[in-house]
């Protein structure tokens, strides 16, 4: 799996913690950006023009909330080299 993955969380955020732990079940290799501790993964968040948690991205590929088929076709997304977008 590929590091590109990135999960930006709240904390106290049950979906949050819903999505991280379907994550890490699975051995994903991905980063996890806590946007209520971390002003700069705050402002990426912004950036993605989501304003929402728990948030997978990877490249332009985004899945809001805690949808575990979407989460699993980002997976998919992610480990296959120029993949297209499916959220």
């Amino acid at each position: 799996m590929t590091a590109d993955l990135i999960l930006y969380t709240q904390t106290d955020c049950a979906e949050s913690a819903r999505a991280r732990t379907w994550l890490a079940h699975r051995d994903a290799a991905f980063q996890e950006r806590n946007v209520s501790r971390d002003q700069e993964a705050a402002q990426a968040l912004v950036a993605t023009g989501v304003f929402a948690t728990p948030l997978l991205t990877c490249g332009e590929d985004r899945v809001l909330g805690f949808r575990p088929d979407a989460l699993e076709r980002i997976l998919l997304s992610c480990a296959t080299p120029n993949s297209a977008s499916h959220e």
